[in-house]
């Protein structure tokens, strides 16, 4: 049976403190008890962004001063598919109040301690995501990669990406599943680049596709978190349309192959339109972490390891 399709906009509401606003359905509507991002359906005629700042006028009372496009996907309920457009708000006017009744919390996506709307589930697990993500290099060493990555997770790290393309498929889910052993103990993830099944052999959280992969894809793969590596425009287009989480834009100052570096520039006007947190890789060390235009920095384990030690 065909499902009818629902149009929605929603917004991520985010205040300083990365905290993100969530409300409470009412007893009249489905759901009842659910929370969720403020929004609702788009009117005929109405564009998603306008949707979007007309809810939050009518449902919480702020008036948005930038609604910038984010992630957006489809959601099958039982009996009609959401079709949702999220969009980023970090700048209002006025304070949130329930205009319908409707109790309001500002919460940590990590750590969300109500139940949430199903559909509303991978915008919180892209939020949830670690500013720094640390990655094998691709002449990696298993015993030197399990011994930085225990000196990363002790400094904090809390993703860590198992690259390794000189490895063979099992070598890779081998050191996966290892050093996912060790990041359990620290609460946190681990990705492997490869493909879904060894991501389901290894244990790991997600699953990063390579370029060729992500032009390859016909489909999301079926697994709990998913990242592409892009490089342009048309990456992030093929890598959204596919509903990925998250992009790792690379090489950005520095080659990992023998590709040519995009440059910071060109990697901050390719994030500003990525619909999804945007990861930048390829010579980049963890004292720009806190560049404005991205949502993380991706270091490998071995700089990390070296940067720490200096910092000593």
């Amino acid at each position: 049976m065909r499902l009818p399709v629902v149009d929605v906009a929603a917004s991520v509401v985010i205040d300083k403190k990365g905290r993100i606003l969530l409300a409470e359905r009412t007893a009249r509507q489905l759901s009842a008890g659910w929370w969720e991002l403020p929004g609702g359906k788009i009117d005929p005629g109405e564009t998603a962004v306008a949707a979007a700042a007309r809810e939050l006028r009518e449902e919480i009372g702020i008036e948005a001063l930038s609604l910038r496009p984010w992630i957006g996907y489809t959601h099958d309920f039982a009996m009609r598919r959401i079709r949702l457009q999220f969009f980023r708000v970090d700048a209002w006017r006025g304070t949130p109040h329930g205009h319908e009744g409707q109790r309001l919390a500002w919460i940590d996506p990590a750590a969300p301690a109500m139940p949430l709307l199903p559909s509303n589930r991978r915008v919180l697990e892209a939020l949830a995501l670690p500013r720094m993500m640390a990655a094998t290099t691709p002449g990696v060493d298993p015993a030197a990669t399990l011994r930085e990555a225990a000196a990363a997770l002790a400094l904090g790290t809390r993703l860590i990406l198992i690259s390794g393309h000189a490895m063979a498929p099992d070598q890779r889910v081998a050191l996966a599943r290892r050093v996912g052993e060790l990041a359990r103990r620290f609460g946190a993830q681990v990705l492997i680049e490869g493909s879904a099944l060894e991501a389901h052999r290894s244990g790991s959280a997600g699953l990063l596709a390579g370029a060729r992969e992500l032009r390859r894809s016909i489909s999301r793969p079926l697994v709990p978190l998913w990242g592409a590596r892009c490089r342009d425009a048309a990456d992030l287009a093929r890598a959204a349309a596919l509903g990925a989480d998250f992009a790792v834009i690379a090489p950005v100052l520095a080659s990992l192959d023998a590709t040519p570096p995009l440059g910071w520039p060109t990697l901050i006007s390719l994030a500003e339109h990525a619909p999804f947190p945007v990861y930048a890789q390829g010579g980049i060390t963890p004292s720009m972490l806190g560049r404005a235009g991205i949502a993380g920095i991706a270091v490998d384990l071995a700089d990390l390891k070296a940067a720490a030690a200096s910092a000593a």
